[in-house]
Formats: structure tokens, C-alpha cells, sequence
């Protein structure tokens, strides 16, 4: 972010954190450690990616968006540990 915009400060990237947790967890890695990937993140990214530009090309105003961004990955993210749990029978 620095070398692209040629400032640095100490909030730079605080829009990114969020949509960088979001696509490592959608991806399937676990937050408390040990198992993930590689290609899980980068599918993850891919769907948060073409989330955003199907919402926008629909004309959704930024508060829809976001709205829709944060519901899916509540709706991923439960799938994901919902299936990690059956797995383990918890």
C-alpha cells in the first residue's frame, strides 16, 4: 500500500484486515491453527472478489453491500464450522 500510493502512515491497510480474515476462513483455514491452505485462500478470495462486483454491477448502494458481504460470510463461515463439527461428532 505504501509503494502504491507513495504515503505511509500507521492506518494504511485497516480497510483490508477484515477481507483478508474473511478470505482465509471462507477459504476453510481454521482461525485457532493447524489445518489450511494455499489454494482455500485463494478461493476464498476469488469469492469475496465476485461477490463485490456482482453487488455492484446490480446497483446495490454501499450500505446494501456491505450488509450483503457481512451476511454472507456469516452464512459461510457457520457452514464451514457447522461441517467441521459433524466431522468431529461435537
Amino acid at each position: 500500500m505504501a509503494g502504491y500510493t507513495h504515503t505511509a502512515f500507521l492506518g494504511i491497510g485497516d480497510e483490508y484486515i477484515l477481507w483478508s480474515i474473511a478470505a482465509v476462513v471462507i477459504g476453510g483455514t481454521s482461525l485457532t491453527g493447524g489445518s489450511g491452505g494455499y489454494l482455500g485462500t485463494i478461493t476464498g478470495a476469488i469469492i469475496l472478489v465476485l461477490l463485490e462486483s456482482m453487488l455492484t454491477v446490480l446497483r446495490i448502494p454501499e450500505a446494501g453491500r456491505r450488509i450483503a458481504n457481512g451476511a454472507i460470510i456469516l452464512v459461510l463461515i457457520s457452514i464451514y464450522y457447522s461441517q467441521k463439527n459433524k466431522k468431529y461428532n461435537l
